[in-house]
């Protein structure tokens, strides 16, 4: 857990107020049912099948989306949202919030006639027909774009089974979903959301989307409190292991840098505090026609006779199966034949110049 909170793996909620408002909101209900003045909001959190139905507390099926009971759920949750802000980030946050609106109520359509149907059966699993409390709906169905969109880097392996930079966010999923068999059971039938939703069965994608009218409200009322200022070390990754990779290199940058900037040592110390003073480049008492100082850059030749230049580097041009790859991800041609030439053909680092955008 430590490598999700370390300074050198989050860029924070940049371009993210929605996945910065959803675990603000989980931290405050959760935190709220816990308190012995509000224990009394417990209630609310229950939604038992088909009772909720005779007895007319339909509503029951949404408060019951709100909050989860268990402090572990709330933690590996909040590492889950903030894992999948970047889809925020690549969607914005009108149609990312979209999104959540509708697989969570296909999850929920979803989720109570499975219940309604195991407990018909008479398994005592799930003879209770309870609607495990917590909005799973919002959070699971975001693993489908994860497994489809976020390329796997593979790391290590253990075992013979490659362990990539997505491994721990499936294994914190896993940990939530297998809590007890009704959360499996909602976990599957969120997942199962999210796949409708990406094939976009019934043109779901085009009829249940948040209205403009609510989008402008929201922004007006809560813009300010869930902006985030942007990074200061520029661009962000796609994934926190992509963040800790750019972060080293940026790292070893700065060495290579610093080295080639400090120079071999000198055996004039004289010259060499002169040249510290007025830098490896500038020579005292060598006055330009313009009465600048010359540099050693303008006479390459003349201190080292025999030095010889490298030729320029050629790019090689962008493999086509890479670029079908990245089309077929949703990305125009020509945003991906920039990347590409950009990271030399690596489609990894293309993907993930393309996600930043």
């Amino acid at each position: 857990m430590a490598t999700y909170v370390s300074q050198y793996s989050t860029t924070g909620f940049y371009r993210a107020p929605v996945s910065k408002g959803l675990m603000g909101a989980l931290f405050i209900t959760c935190t709220a049912i816990h308190v012995p003045l509000l224990s009394h909001l417990r209630l609310y959190l229950i939604c038992q099948l088909p009772n909720t139905f005779t007895s007319g507390e339909v509503w029951r099926l949404f408060t019951s989306q709100t909050a989860f009971l268990e402090t572990k759920d709330l933690i590996c949750a909040a590492l889950l949202i903030y894992y999948f802000r970047v889809f925020e980030r690549r969607l914005g946050s009108k149609k990312f919030a979209s999104h959540l609106l509708a697989t969570s109520l296909i999850s929920l359509a979803l989720q109570v006639p499975m219940i309604l149907l195991i407990r018909s059966t008479g398994w005592s699993l799930y003879h209770n027909g309870l609607l495990p409390p917590g909005p799973y709906g919002f959070i699971f169905p975001l693993f489908v774009p994860y497994l489809c969109d976020i390329p796997r880097m593979t790391r290590t392996h253990l075992l013979g089974i490659p362990i990539t930079g997505k491994t721990l966010t499936y294994l914190v999923g896993l940990q939530v979903c297998s809590t007890s068999f009704p959360t499996a059971v909602s976990a599957f039938c969120s997942i199962a959301a999210g796949l409708l939703y990406r094939w976009n069965v019934l043109k779901i994608q085009d009829w249940l989307v948040i209205p403009n009218w609510l989008a402008r409200i929201t922004d007006v009322t809560f813009g300010r409190l869930l902006s985030s200022s942007p990074p200061a070390d520029g661009p962000m990754g796609a994934t926190l292991e992509i963040q800790r990779q750019e972060q080293m290199e940026r790292l070893e940058h700065q060495m290579l840098l610093q080295r080639s900037r400090d120079g071999p040592p000198r055996q004039n110390t004289g010259q060499g505090y002169a040249e510290r003073l007025v830098g490896p480049e500038m020579q005292w008492g060598e006055q330009g026609a313009n009465g600048h100082p010359r540099r050693r850059r303008d006479f390459p030749n003349l201190f080292n006779p025999n030095e010889v230049r490298p030729p320029p580097i050629e790019r090689t041009p962008p493999s086509e199966e890479n670029v079908t790859f990245l089309t077929s991800m949703g990305f125009s041609r020509d945003r991906v034949m920039r990347a590409l030439q950009t990271t030399g053909n690596n489609v990894e680092a293309a993907t993930n110049l393309l996600l930043q955008e």
